[in-house]
This record gives C-alpha cells, structure tokens and sequence, in this order.
C-alpha cells in the first residue's frame, strides 16, 4: 500500500499530460454547483489542475483549492491565482472549523489508500462546513466491468508522452460506501448516485 506523499508525488511525475487531458467540469460539480446558495466560500479538496475551480468561481462563488501534489497546484495557480491556492493533505485540512459553504471533493478520496484515513479526510471535511454546508463526494466505482473481479484496491497505469509508465493507486468503491463515510462523519446524505464510472454522494451537515 503506498503512502499520501507517494501518491501525491505519481501526480507530479504526470501533472501537466493529467491536467491537458482534463478541460470541463465534471457532471456532478454543475449538479453541486447548481444546489449552493449564491456566492458560497468553497473548498475544492483535490482540486488538480483547476478546473471546477474556474467553474466554480464564474459562477460566482469564493474558491479555495488544495492539493497534495505541488505540480498540479502549480497548474492551478497559473489559472485562479495563488492566493485561492494551498498545498495540503486531505485528512488534516488547514482550516478552521465551520469555514467553507461547500466542499467538493470529486475523483480525489479513491487516491485516499486506507479506510481509516479515509474515514478521517471525511471527519475533515465536516469539521469545515458551516452549518447547513454541502459536501460533494465522488469515486471510482468497483461495479466497473473491468474490476469487479478483482480487488478493491489497485494501480492503475498512465503511459507518458515520453514512454514512462506511472501507477496511480485507486480504492474501488462499492455502491453505498461513500453514503456510510458521510454518515459515520454525522452529515445527512441527500442524495446518491452514479455517474458515468463514478459513485457520487451529495450531504449537508
């Protein structure tokens, strides 16, 4: 099982490539997006390259973007500014408490390797929600064709431009397992589902 530092440094080594292949927002960021009281202050936790930042903000709310790995914030930065930018680890967000309106949290927690740190990126995540704050969580789902065979937890392969073959570690989740983190951390769910290869859990505090 690999560490937080060293999969955050299998992003460095890919950044710019991950961050082209990446232009529009997700689906369920418009869904998230569209159910957040007019000019929000949120955090997009895992933010990458930036772009639902960059949605986010053109419609009007308050952005903050943190990302483990330094070569996608520095992306990041280039586009929103580096004042909207930290570098920091999901399970002990830098924040205070009852800080954000909202939090996104989309194709990020499936690179959070054990449950337990899991559970706790989740504990964080509520920690900073205002009251009445909505979380946004999204992952890979297990169900796929091409794993549900197999284990739950993987390395899933990226082939650089130049040849270098980078892993990239995923835990696969099963269909309710998002809804159970945000219940263990006391959010109500509001609402699951899938999209696309993505289990999606939308909750308030």
């Amino acid at each position: 099982m690999p560490t937080r530092g060293e999969i955050a440094a299998t992003f460095d080594a890919i950044a710019a490539e991950f961050d082209a292949s990446r232009a529009r927002p997700w689906p369920e960021t418009v869904a998230f997006e569209s159910s957040l009281p007019i000019g929000s202050r949120v955090l997009d936790l895992g933010c990458g390259g930036g772009r639902n930042l960059i949605y986010l903000r053109g419609n009007g709310h308050t952005v903050v973007g943190l990302d483990a790995s330094g070569g996608l914030l520095a992306l990041a930065a280039a586009k929103v500014g580096t004042g909207a930018m930290v570098r920091g680890d999901a399970v002990s967000l830098p924040f205070r408490g009852a800080s954000f309106g909202g939090v996104h949290c989309v194709a990020t927690i499936h690179h959070v390797p054990s449950e337990g740190e899991r559970r706790q990126t989740v504990t964080e995540i509520a920690r900073v929600l205002r009251p009445d704050g909505l979380f946004l969580g999204s992952a890979w789902a297990h169900e796929l064709d091409r794993f549900r065979d197999g284990p739950v937890n993987v390395s899933v392969p990226w082939r650089r431009s130049d040849g270098q073959i980078v892993p990239r570690f995923y835990h696969l989740f099963r269909s309710g397992e998002l809804d159970d983190l945000a219940r263990a951390a006391r959010l109500v769910v509001v609402r699951s589902w899938r999209e696309g290869e993505n289990h999606v859990v939308l909750a308030r505090r």
